[in-house]
């Protein structure tokens, strides 16, 4: 009964969204009229299960007896924004909170946007991840949509004058949905100002780590490493201590998914890379308090570590700098080509022992005829584990791999426990014609679960590997010494 869901859902409000009396009557009426009935409910509800709710997933599925199934996001989107605090209340209270610490300040927005189902955390919680023994960890996310290099190129020059112009610009908030744009009625973020500049910070959806946060200008304008947004990174942590930030390149394959509209993500996970030793430790006499060096990661990452903000700032301005125009025949860096740039950079900035650090992921998009989906991408050999740009979270050493790996991971296992040939797995299933060479080198092993997740852990190493663009090999450690050197360090 609808009316019963209702008073649940005005139950739920009151409870653990902070609706009012007053609020929670005008709301009742608005729902009561969006549902077409002509009165509430006047019975009892289970006031007990209510308070019990770490999440509205219950409700949800009420109501979606209630909703045709092509209307379910938008309505139920709407519903749960109706019995949420208003965007600006969330505001107020936010930096109310903030006064008391700014980790108490943004767990309040994290838990409005799980209580009111904006952050899914149910469906998160679902996605399966485990840790390899190179201490990678390994994502199989159940509700991430897999884009290739092709369609993220498509959209970082498509003229889209259409309402909202991207899935996260500010106008989103309160945007009742469209194809290929999910209903963000029950969306709340937090406006924030970086030199004059209108920012605001959102969680994730999809949640791919820790309290996995999106900040985003409010101008819809494409992606740039740049100075200007380099010190956007340090003024985020002056103001949220407790969290990492990072930035994706700004070039299609070594970017994210979204290029076309600027913006940070971060949370309070430490990634894998963040996690390792130097290899290599250098000095810059201009700089000489700094702790610099070569990261022993996978792919080419410097570190540097400092107490004053503008010295470490200054020296991956630097970096940045030199970067975007050096070239190296040796290991087959080209800045520029056709007047196209190549070389970026992936950087991280958090606080630590009340100074700063900054990681910096050297990347180059190139393309040749060998390699028309990038040299320093994941080769064609791997695409049938990731095929998608390596963004900042993969680069770092978290590997968001999509859904249907789940599946197919699963039928590889049959296949090798009931050694099904080769061309019989292929004739049951055309789409394992890419895991040839991930099935066959695997027959008769014991342990085939362990064995197969193994295999998957491998190709994620090769394939951060080969984003390097300075190889784990006599020409690539010299190559990068001598770019260390070009930064005028010792």
């Amino acid at each position: 009964m609808i009316t019963k869901t209702i008073a649940k859902l005005i139950a739920y409000g009151k409870t653990h969204l902070s609706l009012g009396e007053l609020d929670a009557t005008y709301v009742r009426n608005i729902l009561l009229k969006l549902f077409k009935q002509d009165e509430p409910y006047d019975g009892k509800i289970d006031q007990k299960e209510i308070d019990s709710l770490n999440v509205p997933d219950l409700l949800i599925e009420e109501l979606k007896t209630d909703i045709l199934p092509e209307e379910q996001e938008s309505q139920i989107a709407l519903v749960m924004s109706l019995i949420s605090p208003r965007p600006d209340a969330v505001n107020d209270k936010f930096k109310e909170l903030y006064k008391q610490s700014p980790k108490t300040a943004t767990e309040y927005l994290y838990n409005i946007n799980v209580k009111n189902f904006y952050v899914q955390k149910s469906k998160v919680d679902k996605n399966i991840e485990w840790n390899s023994a190179d201490g990678l960890e390994i994502s199989i996310n159940l509700s991430k949509p897999e884009k290739s290099n092709a369609d993220i190129k498509k959209a970082l020059s498509s003229n889209n004058s259409k309402y909202p112009s991207c899935l996260i610009c500010y106008e989103n908030l309160g945007y009742w949905g469209k194809e290929k744009f999910p209903a963000r009625q029950n969306i709340r973020f937090i406006p924030l100002m970086f030199n004059s500049e209108q920012w605001f910070m959102q969680y994730s959806p999809y949640g791919y780590f820790y309290r996995h946060f999106i900040l985003v200008k409010k101008e819809h304008t494409p992606m740039v490493v740049s100075d200007d947004n380099l010190e956007r990174l340090f003024d985020f942590v002056d103001l949220f201590p407790h969290f990492l930030i990072g930035s994706n390149s700004d070039l299609p394959i070594t970017g994210g998914s979204i290029l076309t509209h600027e913006h940070f993500q971060g949370g309070e996970h430490i990634f894998p890379m963040m996690k390792r030793d130097l290899k290599a430790i250098y000095k810059d006499p201009k700089f000489p308090s700094l702790e610099i060096g070569i990261l022993d990661w996978y792919n080419s990452a410097i570190r540097v570590e400092g107490q004053n903000r503008d010295e470490v700032l200054n020296f991956v301005k630097n970096v940045i700098h030199t970067w975007k125009k050096y070239n190296d025949s040796a290991s087959g860096i080209i800045a520029f080509s056709n007047n196209e740039q190549h070389n970026s950079v992936t950087p991280f900035v958090q606080k630590i022992n009340g100074g700063y650090r900054a990681f910096i992921i050297l990347r180059n998009n190139l393309t040749t005829i060998e390699y028309p989906d990038g040299v320093f991408h994941a080769h064609k050999e791997f695409f049938m584990i990731k095929k998608e740009g390596i963004g900042l979270i993969e680069a770092a050493g978290k590997f968001i791999l999509p859904a249907r790996l789940n599946r197919q991971l699963k039928t590889i296992e049959a296949i090798l426990q009931d050694n099904i040939s080769k061309e019989k797995y292929l004739e049951l299933y055309p789409d394992l014609a890419d895991f040839i060479s991930f099935i066959e080198p695997l027959r008769g092993v014991k342990n085939i679960h362990e064995s197969v997740i193994e295999r998957v852990n491998e190709i994620c190493k090769c394939i951060l590997m080969n984003t390097a663009v300075f190889k784990d090999d006599e020409i690539g450690k010299k190559s990068f010494d001598l770019f260390m050197h070009q930064l005028g360090l010792e």
